[in-house]
């Protein structure tokens, strides 16, 4: 359940659709949020955002206690903030990211009869406790409840109940320790006192072949009974980064049919100056509890491996390593990290593989200026890893063109799509993109301008990359889109500006994915952004539309080159068989950049021209 109705109207709002939230100002040491995520503010001046596909963007070196309230929503809470919420200086419902200002129904006036009392492991009181509840044998749940210290109050009527809690220590570092516990009680008409005894707990995580060390932490700690629906039952989260000790407290008598257990996503990677970096990012569901071996052995052969070489984009520096783990049951909510590699170098990566865990692996490059700031995402996507399987994976490949494809991202849904779902069509082509190993790239925050038209009539305009428009406004019939943008990034000297144009036909009861293409463009000797020069390069051009398009035949293709920044194109002739056609490049005997312009028409009369300055440069 990762697309919600929150994600959606980000989404148009940043596509110029309907007017956008306010940008949150506070600075964090990784995006808060893409374009087309929402951002919300919490009152401790933290950023959250909340990416259309429903994933939270966190700030970086800091961590938070996460849970849902009884409709659903998320509750995202700062450690630090915790005692300040429970000396009443901060409603819940402030911390509400998927609908901000909502939160819980008017606590219970009746008298608490249920106390539960959090022992660390050394016999001290926790900095924090958080807790929910679930009735067994039922849905029905409640909590968050976060409290300074170790004691909290709850009024619940008579029953069976699982307890989830989390006890916290360290909480103003970025490495709080954290026990977790699940386990059954039963409320009567007496008062009842509970302990969660911190010294019976277990340290909780991967035991690997390698030393290694935290980058990144996610915990999700559920009861959930039959019938479950997002938001029943109990649930706590934990995010942190780099995150500190985990531990939990073994579980007994868990009953009435409940999926009760933990998931546990932990990125790691090498200590600082190992000679031949490698990093892990792991995923394990446990059940019926915190049962048996907490901390099972994991060998390097039974996981997935990933040598991974990051190329530069013509530039030195660092690119910020994510990766989402996703599971049919359980959603991964946020990316877990595995820190920073230097570019260019290389990485032997290990991730926990089988046919039900999906993955998708994301780097950005560092941004300035606060939320709002322009910044790339690069994107890939492995899918389902086998245990055992050895893998190549570049990055950072150049050239760099204008692009369409979400390279297997489930969102957004397309970059032209009828977007039946909310009677909208959007617009977001991949303005700096590579096309080459399956990786795309998307700069968010593009400043530039793109327009809608028909006929001669601006139908809808945006500043910015990314265009939405109610389906409403659109009649049947040949559209075209013009879209320009530039840029200058720190990360890169490649890809100054891009401008591109499309005209195709539009059928409102048509396939909803639009019927556009681009050239995708790939060259060889490219190495970290640049070729030699005087290099002769082969060149291979392909046909490209959109993915889940009515599938076109190409029926023209042309591509022209310039070696000054676009004041003078040179057409370059191309053999083309079909949907592909091949070239060869000669490069000029000194260092500079190339840039190239393309077009292409498919058998029914839909063309697009595109041309992107600095392409990859000569070296």
């Amino acid at each position: 359940m990762r697309r919600t109705l929150i994600g959606a109207a980000a989404v148009l709002a940043g596509a110029g659709l309907v007017p956008a939230a306010a940008e949150a100002q506070a600075e964090t040491q990784m995006p808060a949020a893409a374009a087309d995520a929402s951002e919300v503010a919490l009152p401790t001046g933290d950023t959250v955002g909340i990416a259309p596909d429903g994933t939270l963007e966190l700030p970086g070196g800091s961590a938070f206690t996460v849970g849902r309230d009884p409709g659903g929503d998320r509750v995202v809470v700062p450690l630090d903030a915790v005692d300040e919420l429970a000396a009443g200086e901060y409603d819940t419902a402030e911390f509400n990211v998927d609908s901000p200002g909502e939160g819980f129904a008017a606590a219970s006036e009746e008298a608490p009869n249920l106390t539960v009392t959090g022992e660390w492991i050394d016999g001290s009181a926790p900095d924090q406790l958080a807790v929910s509840w679930v009735r067994v044998g039922t849905d029905q749940g409640g909590g968050p409840e976060f409290v300074e210290g170790g004691t909290a109050e709850l009024a619940l009527e008579p029953g069976r109940y699982h307890l989830v809690t989390m006890m916290y220590k360290g909480a103003e570092e970025d490495d709080a320790d954290v026990v977790s516990s699940i386990q059954e009680i039963r409320v009567g008409e007496n008062p009842v006192e509970v302990l969660v005894d911190g010294s019976k707990a277990k340290p909780l995580g991967f035991d690997l072949d390698r030393e290694t060390a935290a980058e990144s932490v996610m915990l999700e700690v559920f009861s959930h009974g039959p019938g479950h629906e997002e938001g029943g039952g109990a649930w706590l989260g934990l995010w942190a980064f780099p995150g500190g000790d985990l531990y939990a407290v073994p579980s007994v008598r868990l009953g009435g049919r409940h999926d009760v257990g933990y998931v546990l996503r932990e990125g790691l990677a090498s200590p600082e100056g190992t000679a031949d970096p490698y990093s892990y990012n792991l995923f394990r569901k446990g059940s019926g509890g915190f049962r048996g071996d907490l901390t099972p052995p994991v060998a390097d052969e039974d996981l997935a491996r990933i040598d991974a070489d990051y190329q530069s984009l013509g530039a030195g520096g660092v690119l910020n390593r994510q990766d989402l783990s996703d599971h049919p049951v359980y959603d991964g909510w946020a990316y877990s990290g595995t820190g920073q590699v230097a570019l260019p170098s290389s990485r032997t990566e290990f991730f926990t593989a089988g046919p039900d865990l999906t993955w998708e692996h994301r780097g950005w490059f560092p941004y300035e200026g606060g939320p709002g700031s322009p910044w790339d995402l690069v994107h890939h996507r492995s899918g389902a890893l086998e245990p055992g399987s050895v893998q190549d994976m570049t990055w950072n490949n150049a050239p760099l063109s204008v692009g369409i494809d979400n390279n297997g991202q489930d969102w957004p849904p397309g970059t032209f799509v009828r977007w039946d779902e909310y009677e909208s069509l959007y617009f977001a082509p991949w303005m700096f993109s590579s096309a080459t190993g399956g990786e795309g790239i998307h700069s968010e925050y593009l400043p530039g301008k793109i327009t809608l038209s028909q006929d001669g009539e601006v139908l809808a305009q945006h500043s910015e990359i990314g265009l939405g428009v109610s389906a409403a406004d659109v009649p049947a019939g040949e559209l075209t889109l013009d879209a320009t943008a530039d840029r200058e990034a720190s990360w890169t000297p490649l890809g100054t500006r891009s401008d591109a144009q499309w005209t195709f036909d539009y059928d409102p009861a048509g396939n909803p994915v639009l019927p556009v293409s681009v050239v995708e463009f790939a060259a060889s000797g490219i190495v970290n952004g640049a070729a030699t020069a005087g290099a002769v390069q082969d060149v291979h051009l392909e046909f490209a539309q959109q993915p889940g398009a009515d599938a076109q035949q190409c029926a023209a293709m042309t591509f022209d080159v310039s070696f000054d920044d676009g004041a003078t194109w040179t057409p370059v002739p191309v053999d083309r068989d079909g949907n592909t056609a091949t070239a060869e490049l000669r490069l000029p005997e000194h260092p500079g950049f190339v840039s190239v312009r393309f077009t292409a028409a498919d058998e029914n009369g839909n063309t697009v021209r595109h041309e992107t300055i600095r392409s990859y440069a000569i070296a």
